[in-house]
């Protein structure tokens, strides 16, 4: 594949396409294993400025799961790690795999996250779960492209703030949390 090819994929609801973005720099498993690495260490540390040194600074980053809009850049990347770390301060990541796909320089770095509740909640719970960080797009040496996915309801279920499933499934549980029964179809 040719450096300014890109690849086939499908329109992101904002209309931009994640996997048809143009291939950014070129990897090596060398560069991926050493970044996943690194990207380990500096969400653990808790340390803004060691997360920001790995992130370019026109980054892309959609986790909205937890944020309610894509990051853009880096003062508003700031803003949400340090928000990471007020709503969890003991949040911590451990790899469970790190993929690759070196043409086409991107990874999928699968982690297993523990914390406890946010102190706002006021629960003395914990809870571990499983998400991967999906590195899109690397430019300069540093992650420029990004997006999260992650279990949060699982996550919330744990620390106590949200109901247990009871056996339902997919969006019948979804629905009963609104006070409506499950789908029909």
């Amino acid at each position: 594949m040719a450096p300014n090819d890109v690849l086939p994929g499908t329109v992101h609801p904002i209309g931009r396409s994640y996997v048809g973005l143009p291939v950014a720099d070129i990897v090596t498993a060398e560069f991926v294993r050493d970044f996943g690495n690194r990207w380990e260490a500096a969400w653990n540390s808790h340390d803004t400025e060691q997360v920001m040194a790995l992130i370019h600074p026109d980054i892309r980053w959609n986790d909205t799961i937890f944020w309610p809009e894509i990051v853009n850049g880096h003062a508003a990347m700031r803003a949400y790690v340090d928000k990471i770390w007020a709503v969890m301060p003991d949040v911590h990541f451990r790899e469970v795999q790190l993929f690759n796909a070196l043409d086409a320089g991107r990874a999928l770095y699968l982690f297993e996250q523990t914390a406890t509740a946010p102190p706002a909640s006021g629960k003395d719970s914990s809870a571990t779960t499983y998400g991967c960080d999906i590195f899109l797009g690397f430019r300069d040496g540093l992650l420029s492209e990004y997006m999260a996915q992650y279990e949060i309801a699982e996550m919330m279920r744990q620390f106590g703030m949200l109901p247990p499933r009871n056996g339902r499934i997919g969006g019948a549980y979804l629905l009963s949390l609104l006070g409506r029964g499950p789908a029909k179809g």
